[in-house]
C-alpha cells in the first residue's frame, strides 16, 4: 500500500503486509537507526497484525485485511520535554483525535465518542482501541487498531462494530490513517507549546467534549481488585477520571477498566 494521503502529513510512513505488533516493530526499527531517521509523527502500519497488544497485556486480533493497525512515533515537544502530566494525556489525545477523524467518515446521526481512557465507540460499540507505550529515550509510541470492514460475524465481541457496519463513506486504510493524523498532529503541537499543560492547551476541554464516560454511572475495576461504583464527574489536570462513589468518596482513577452502567445510581 502506498499511503499517499498519509505521507502528506507524516514525514515517514511505512506499510507492512504483515507484522506481529506494530508498536513492537516500530520500537525495534527506531532503536536501529539515528533519531532523525524516524522523526516526530513517523508511522508504521499494517492490515494484518498477528500479535497485537491491548491494555493490561490483552491480545488484539482481527481478520487479515479487515482492520488497520498503526503506530505513531511521538517525540514530545520536538526537543522540549513534556511534564509528567503531559505524558498522561497522550492516550486521551489519541482517542479524541481518532474519534474526531471517524466522526467525519460516519454518517449522522451516529455518535463517535471516546470511552475513557482509550476506546473509540460508535453509538456505544467499540470500533478502535489505543495503546500508548513510553520508550527509553522519552519518545512515545501510540498504537491504534481500527475495525475497518469487519462483518458482524467477524467482530471480536458483541459490543464491537466496524466502519463498514456503521456505513462509513470509506474504509480505506490510507483514508482513515490520514484523517487520524490530521487531527492528532495539531493536538500534539498544542500540548507541546505549553510544555505538557493540557488545560492551557485546551486539551482538557477537547477531550471532555468527546468523552462519553463523563456524566455516566460507572463501575471501575481498579488494579487493586476493588470495583467501586459511582458517577463519572470529569477529568482532572492529569487526565484521571474523577468518580463520585456510592459511599460519598471522590476517587481519581489513573488506571483501570470502566464499565458504563445502564441504570442511574440514586444511592440505592
Amino acid at each position: 500500500m502506498t499511503l499517499n494521503r498519509t505521507r502528506q502529513i507524516s514525514p515517514r510512513a511505512v506499510w507492512l503486509d504483515e507484522v506481529g505488533s506494530t508498536n513492537t516493530e516500530l520500537a525495534r526499527l527506531v532503536a536501529l537507526e539515528p533519531a532523525d531517521a524516524w522523526p516526530h509523527l513517523s508511522v508504521l502500519a499494517t492490515g494484518n497484525q498477528t500479535a497485537g497488544k491491548g491494555r493490561l497485556g490483552r491480545v488484539w486480533t482481527a481478520p487479515a485485511g479487515a482492520s488497520l493497525a498503526a503506530s505513531v512515533l511521538v517525540r514530545p515537544g520536538r526537543g522540549r520535554a513534556f511534564n509528567a502530566d503531559g505524558y498522561g494525556w497522550l492516550p486521551l489525545i489519541a482517542g479524541t483525535a481518532m474519534a474526531r477523524a471517524l466522526a467525519g467518515l460516519v454518517p449522522a446521526p451516529a455518535q463517535v465518542e471516546l470511552k475513557w481512557p482509550n476506546d473509540v465507540q460508535i453509538d456505544g460499540a467499540k470500533v478502535c482501541g489505543v495503546l500508548t507505550e513510553l520508550q527509553p529515550d522519552g519518545s512515545v509510541i501510540i498504537g491504534s487498531g481500527v475495525n475497518l470492514s469487519l462483518r458482524a460475524d467477524q467482530l471480536p465481541t458483541p459490543t464491537s462494530t466496524s466502519l463498514a457496519l456503521a456505513g462509513a463513506t470509506t474504509t480505506a486504510a490510507d483514508d482513515v490513517l490520514a484523517a487520524y493524523l490530521s487531527e492528532l498532529a495539531p493536538m500534539l503541537d498544542r500540548l507541546a507549546a505549553t510544555g505538557g499543560d493540557a488545560a492551557a492547551a485546551g486539551i482538557v476541554a477537547d477531550v471532555s467534549l468527546t468523552c462519553n464516560t463523563i456524566g455516566q454511572s460507572v463501575r471501575v475495576e481498579l488494579p487493586s481488585g476493588e470495583k467501586p461504583v459511582g458517577t463519572a464527574l470529569g477529568l482532572d489536570d492529569r487526565g484521571c477520571l474523577i468518580v463520585s462513589t456510592m459511599d460519598g468518596q471522590s476517587l481519581a482513577v489513573a488506571a483501570g477498566d470502566v464499565t458504563h452502567l445502564r441504570v442511574i445510581m440514586n444511592g440505592d
